[in-house]
């Protein structure tokens, strides 16, 4: 897969300084037909996994971040500034293997999971992004991942990208944003919570539900090797892991708010890229979708404009789930970035 890409395949805009900023569709994803069926560990009565979900990751280690508490984290290739790749709403840091390869065939690349996701033990509900910054800040220093770092953040994670910017603003040297979250574009009201309970127990009745909601990625996660894909799906089809993504959600407004009103970023080089293909998404039309996206790219553009190295990169041919579409595109951001970085 080529890791270059054609200047002509999205619009840039590059900024100087200026004002302030916006928001975004956490992690929560589509839809498209033609999913098969993976051959995955069956679930137990009531949509519980049999001891599968007590197993080890099939990628990377559990590091104790405090209390006993573990965090998911895995790394490969060589070399600095790591790049470190922060997951949208709902997603896992296994999601994001074949960007997380490609990255680091040329540096030091770092995946995880959040608190309570994937292979990572829960952490205390409701968690400020600060909290969740520093989680992984910890978890990079145990598994003696030194910075400065690159991060990458989609959707959801692109809010907690910049939380950790703020708060660490030596150790980082740029970022990249995947149709980030920002500041103004509207979010789910916080709450909900009989929704989050009523999934919750949709998925727990009949966890193939989970593929009607999410069919894109499971056509996604069906691409990975055999002794990945399995855990993860099987992962992925359980209510317990599926509830934090669903209170990611939930308390992407307090996310957004907090990184909104906080320190300021420092003035490294920042890229966002934006896809502006639609979405297929339950309940809404693709009218609706092609308004939400124009707040989107309008919000997208006016953060970029707020940063002193900001830089827009909109795709056409791709969505909101652009690092699977189009991961070269991704990775094209990145090693710019770090081609600036060396050329410094």
């Amino acid at each position: 897969m080529s890791t270059s890409c054609n200047p002509d395949e999205f619009t840039h805009t590059r900024s100087e300084t200026d004002p302030k900023a916006l928001r975004e569709q956490a992690g929560e994803v589509n839809a498209q037909n033609g999913v098969t069926r993976p051959e995955v560990t069956k679930p137990a009565a009531g949509g519980r996994l049999h001891p599968l979900q007590d197993d080890a990751p099939p990628l990377g280690k559990q590091y104790d971040v405090g209390s006993g508490r573990r965090l998911m984290l895995h790394h490969a290739g060589t070399g600095t500034p790591a790049v470190v790749i922060e997951a949208g709403a709902g997603a896992f840091g296994l999601d994001y293997l074949n960007m997380f390869e490609l990255c680091a065939k040329r540096t030091t690349c770092v995946l995880y999971d959040r608190a309570g996701s994937g292979w990572s033990d829960p952490g205390p509900r409701s968690r400020s992004a600060r909290e969740i910054v520093t989680d992984l800040h910890n978890a990079l220093g145990l598994a003696g991942i030194e910075g400065p770092y690159l991060l990458v953040g989609h959707s959801l994670g692109g809010l907690l990208v910049r939380a950790f910017a703020q708060h660490f603003p030596d150790d980082v040297v740029g970022l990249v944003l995947i149709d980030p979250a920002t500041e103004s574009f509207p979010l789910p009201q916080e709450g909900g919570e009989a929704v989050v309970l009523a999934m919750l127990e949709e998925l727990r009745r009949n966890p193939d539900i989970a593929r009607e909601w999410y069919p894109t990625l499971f056509a996604e996660w069906e691409k990975l090797p055999t002794q990945v894909r399995d855990p993860l799906i099987a992962r992925h089809m359980d209510a317990d892991r599926a509830i934090v993504g669903l209170r990611d959600m939930q308390n992407a407004r307090r996310i957004q708010e907090e990184v909104a009103n906080g320190p300021a970023l420092p003035d490294v080089p920042i890229i966002v890229l934006t896809g502006m293909e639609i979405d297929p998404t339950s309940g809404r039309s693709d009218e609706q979708m092609h308004a939400l996206n124009q707040i989107k790219l309008a919000a997208h553009a006016a953060f970029v404009s707020s940063v002193p190295q900001g830089e827009h990169r909109v795709l056409q041919d791709a969505g909101h789930l652009l690092y699977t579409q189009r991961p070269d595109v991704v990775v094209a951001a990145v090693f710019d970035i770090l081609d600036r970085v060396a050329s410094h």
